[in-house]
């Protein structure tokens, strides 16, 4: 997948200033005179970058699980936002966070338990030098304090960092949520001592995993149309498990990428012939004998309907 070129002598420098009303979740917040800036908007045309909408293990905040087990019907999904960012989320999910630069964008469940969030910032070589605390030195760090502030707990990492395609997966929890970060971070030539950073962060029930997978879809789920880009450069394309049965097949290859990584953990994605959206469990849902074949159904009425693997658009 290329990546689009991206003019960097035309960076748009923002002073951040943090609110007592709203807490921004994700990395694009923090304090006045932090230097924390966003870099400029995705051109309309050319490929997708990470993230980008295409018109054409761990995850965030636990609650009430409403992910498909065994016998039971696919969830079903629906659109949410249409900014610049939109997903597809389970009946009574909502925008809690988004910005008019479509770098950072959160949706979080009915009860707000489960959480999902898409961000994208440059931070200064003064911060990754430390001037303005240890917060900033790397993406590790300022992913872990972004999500302290929004979840008011502490997370503390789980386990040493994993590479999943470009992506760096950090997996994190505190006392009652566990949650994964897929982050793919970049140098920035205009800065060469800071960095760029693209997140996915998902956050569920730290006693209920499949709350953690249904999070990370919708994390994994996310396009924005307006986000920080990173320098041109080759990224490897996904490549879908077969034990997951192409449930997390996109057209945008890093909806594609996040969406494997969060498949392995046991939910992906179907679609039916009208645009409808699902999550299934990727294996206690699927039917090896079903009556047109192995694959995922629906019910309707006493009829079983054949779905397709993926988001479908």
């Amino acid at each position: 997948m290329k990546i689009p070129k991206f003019d960097w002598k035309n960076i748009d420098w923002f002073s951040i200033k943090p609110s007592k009303e709203r807490i921004v979740i994700g990395v694009v917040v923090l304090l006045v005179g932090s230097g924390l800036f966003y870099l400029g908007k995705l051109s309309s045309s050319g490929p997708s970058a990470p993230g980008q909408q295409d018109n054409g293990g761990g995850g965030l905040f636990g609650g009430g699980s409403q992910i498909a087990s065994t016998g039971s019907d696919p969830v079903p999904l629906q659109p949410v936002g249409g900014g610049n960012c939109r997903t597809y989320a389970p009946e009574g999910w909502h925008v809690t966070d988004e910005n008019q630069q479509g770098t950072v964008f959160t949706v979080s469940s009915a009860d707000g338990s489960e959480s999902a969030t898409y961000s994208a910032a440059g931070v200064n070589g003064g911060q990754v030098a430390g001037y303005y605390g240890e917060q900033y030195r790397t993406p590790e760090n300022l992913a872990l304090y972004s999500i302290g502030l929004v979840m008011r707990e502490q997370p503390q990492p789980t386990g040493p960092e994993q590479a999943f395609g470009y992506y760096q997966v950090l997996n994190f929890a505190t006392a009652s949520h566990r949650g994964y970060a897929l982050l793919y971070s970049f140098a920035i030539p205009a800065d060469p001592d800071g960095y760029g950073v693209i997140m996915r962060i998902a956050v569920g029930n730290a006693s209920d995993p499949r709350s953690l997978a249904q999070a990370g879809s919708v994390a994994a789920a996310t396009r924005c149309s307006s986000q920080l880009v990173p320098p041109p450069a080759e990224l490897p394309r996904p490549t879908t498990d077969d034990k997951t049965h192409g449930t997390s097949k996109s057209n945008d290859d890093d909806v594609t990428m996040a969406g494997t990584y969060n498949a392995q953990l046991g939910t992906g994605w179907v679609h039916d012939a009208t645009g409808g959206v699902y999550n299934v469990s990727v294996t206690d849902d699927y039917h090896q004998t079903g009556p047109d074949g192995p694959g995922y159904y629906k019910r309707n009425g006493n009829d079983l309907i054949k779905l397709q693997p993926g988001l479908g658009n």
